[in-house]
């Protein structure tokens, strides 16, 4: 493992599950769309956050079905045991940005949304985005609105009526009891 990387630079893109087998691999609960991901990374970060994460090679990348979906079970440079593999266990796997494959013109990273306003479809401003949480079910955006807590509102299209980056706002539409809570 080598030194720390950029974290403006660096995306989620799993976390470790637990050790498999006894040669070293992990287990691995993806954080993307698309675990195939992990396919393209000849390196990735690992650690608890992207402060202290440490550049490691990537041997192998395999996938299991689960019952929640599938892992990915990867096999890193330098962690040649179950023992070494456990002590990742609750870790965080971060890639560079730039190292990931390119997205098509309708795609976007879920980071891509923090920062932007959020507003009703009369135009009525509702906050910004301050964090996007992924659930198995759906995402959930976190706005921060002005004067009172933050809501929690499922990025889904029944909810998200249009996403445009070049005005940097996200459009709701807003049903009751929605931003409630």
């Amino acid at each position: 493992m080598t030194t720390p990387g950029r974290t403006d630079t660096l995306l989620l893109l799993g976390r470790v599950y637990r050790a498999h087998g006894l040669s070293g691999e992990i287990k691995v609960i993806p954080e993307t769309d698309d675990p195939t991901t992990f396919e393209a990374l000849s390196a990735m970060y690992v650690g608890q956050t992207p402060d202290t994460a440490l550049l490691t090679n990537v041997q192998g990348v395999r996938y299991q079905n689960a019952r929640k979906g599938p892992l990915v079970i990867l096999k890193l440079e330098a962690i040649e045991s179950r023992e070494a593999a456990e002590t990742l266990r609750g870790a965080l796997l971060y890639a560079p940005v730039g190292a990931l494959p390119e997205l098509d013109a309708d795609e976007f990273y879920l980071r891509d949304l923090i920062g932007l306003v959020v507003v009703e479809e009369s135009g009525d401003r509702i906050g910004v985005v301050e964090d996007v949480l992924a659930f198995p079910g759906q995402d959930m955006l976190v706005i921060a609105r002005d004067r009172q807590s933050s809501a929690m509102v499922p990025a889904v299209p029944e909810f998200v009526v249009n996403i445009d980056f070049q005005a940097g706002q996200i459009t709701l539409r807003v049903i009751e009891g929605l931003l409630d809570g």
